[in-house]
């Protein structure tokens, strides 16, 4: 058993070792954090999220090309991230965990940086499982 406050799919932490994770895969580790008693668990991933995320906005950082927008995608990203952060403070989340990732997702592949985003994601959901 994992030193969490909730308990993985046994699938699950075999996924992790993968490198990539379907969307239900991930929803499978995430939606556990929308129950009460997993707000600040819920939050520090929420926060490793948004570190994971300035590293991948980091390929869009000028070189021969530029990749201005790479940069612009994922300021909208990180302010609606952080944006979350903030309700989760005052207890007024705006969304369930699912519906916020799936509405970054939707952002990131309309602004072309999914794999990018895709990485983030990936990375910090394995902060769920130490």
């Amino acid at each position: 058993m994992l030193n969490s406050p909730f308990r993985l799919p046994k699938f699950s932490i075999q996924v992790m070792k993968m490198n990539q994770m379907t969307r239900q895969e991930i929803l499978d580790v995430i939606l556990p954090l929308n129950e009460p008693q997993n707000a600040a668990r819920r939050l520090q991933w929420l926060i490793d999220l948004g570190y994971q995320m300035t590293i991948s906005a980091r390929a869009g950082y000028p070189t021969v090309e530029s990749k201005i927008e790479h940069l612009v995608a994922f300021n909208e990203l990180q302010h609606q991230l952080y944006n979350q952060m903030l309700h989760c403070q005052t207890n007024d989340e705006w969304f369930k965990v699912e519906e916020l990732i799936e509405n970054l997702r939707k952002h990131a592949v309309a602004t072309g940086v999914a794999g990018d985003f895709g990485w983030a994601v990936h990375t910090s959901i394995r902060s769920l499982t130490k």
